[in-house]
């Protein structure tokens, strides 16, 4: 069963080929391999294969002004690449990859020649290889090669219902996969544990695809055994939690390739008043500034300005906001869609504004005593309120 109908397939088609003609592009060029084909998926329809990560294979699609499209795949895809694209023309290839012919492909086409926009700038990459581009160049010596990227960020950043759908039910199987995973764990688990309980309850609770791209823990038996950092990111430890620990879990799933992600908080049995408090205040700070500054027209930096006075509110300072009004500075929220992080990135140094179609995260932090904490909710700007996608944080989860 094709992810998206023909009608919404070939709808972005003539959406692209509107910005096309705005920056005088006579075509576009974007690829997809089995590790992840984001953008050559979103064009065509046809996702080149799931459950591998898997650095090979390239697929591409070229969208001319005018004319018709075609897909340049894998031999052994082109059944899957007709029967889920939207696209008539698939040229197979049998590998290695080769930039001669797919250029050969172009001429016989009347693209050899012209702009064409590729993958070449912000948060993007051309999933060929390098020396396949500069065959490609010599095959077609009067193409222009120019980056589209802000043209592609422009199409996928405001989605349509059906991709709303898909992260929603995301969004459906995280929460539902976090209260399991929540209800599995006790005092002298791991961080270790932890992740396997979120992995097989995200699976459990409806991922068909490996769930473990987006999985991100930190307890307070971390901080405490490296001497009270807060730290995010890194190697996942052995360290036991604690009765009064808490514990942090950023985790994600996908459905028909469109992430939910979202950060939510527990507790081992009793803890501080103080603890719950600063969870609690972290809360309020992301749904009060969901409810009073995620509209359509409002600039990022207003919505930054905005979070900076509900810290302030709770009598938080510079200490804990610093980072969003900094040079350069952390963003507040960022879109989710086809990746877990993508554009736009809603910062203090930026007059965009937010648009109806939008999917975005708003994720705040503390760090008190070593400890870090969060909540993050997924939003889609409309034309009225803001529509939260993410099962609401309604406060620390009690293992």
């Amino acid at each position: 069963m094709r992810p998206f109908d023909a009608d919404e397939l070939s709808g972005r088609a003539e959406r692209a080929r509107s910005l096309l003609e705005e920056r005088s592009l006579d075509a576009l060029v974007v690829s997809g391999d089995f590790s992840a084909g984001m953008n050559y998926y979103w064009l065509s329809g046809h996702l080149p294969r799931d459950f591998q990560l898997n650095y090979s294979r390239p697929h591409v699609m070229v969208l001319p002004l005018r004319g018709e499209p075609f897909l340049y795949v894998y031999d052994v895809n082109a059944e899957n690449a007709r029967g889920l694209s939207w696209v008539d023309d698939v040229v197979p290839y049998v590998p290695p990859f080769d930039g001669a012919a797919l250029g050969a492909a172009l001429r016989a086409r009347g693209l050899d020649r012209g702009r064409i926009g590729l993958e070449l700038g912000e948060d993007q990459r051309i999933l060929f290889p390098a020396l396949a581009l500069d065959e490609l160049r010599r095959e077609c010596p009067q193409l222009e090669l120019v980056d589209a990227a802000e043209l592609i960020w422009r199409l996928r950043m405001l989605k349509s219902e059906a991709e709303v759908a898909y992260i929603a039910e995301s969004n459906r199987i995280n929460g539902d996969a976090l209260r399991a995973a929540f209800a599995s764990l006790r005092a002298g688990d791991d961080e270790v544990d932890v992740a396997r309980a979120v992995g097989r309850s995200i699976v459990e609770a409806g991922a068909v695809r490996p769930p473990y791209a987006q999985l991100n823990v930190l307890s307070e038996a971390k901080s405490r055994a490296r001497g009270g950092g807060a730290r995010l990111l890194g190697p996942l430890p052995e360290f036991s939690l604690a009765e009064g620990d808490l514990l942090f879990v950023d985790s994600g799933a996908v459905t028909a390739g469109y992430w939910g992600e979202f950060a939510r908080m527990a507790a081992v049995g009793d803890v501080a008043d103080a603890k719950r408090a600063h969870h609690d205040a972290i809360r309020s700070i992301v749904q009060r500034s969901i409810a009073e500054s995620l509209f359509a027209g409002t600039t990022y930096e207003d919505v930054v300005r905005h979070l900076v006075t509900l810290y302030e509110e709770h009598d938080y300072g510079a200490d804990q906001y610093g980072a969003y009004v900094r040079t350069p500075p952390l963003h507040y929220c960022h879109g989710i869609g086809l990746a877990g992080s993508e554009p736009p990135f809603v910062r203090h140094d930026s007059s965009d504004v937010l648009e109806p179609g939008m999917v975005i995260t708003a994720e705040a932090y503390l760090a008190v005593d070593g400890m870090t904490y969060a909540s993050e909710e997924d939003v889609l700007i409309t034309d009225g309120a803001p529509r939260i996608l993410s099962p609401l944080d309604e406060g620390l989860f009690v293992l």
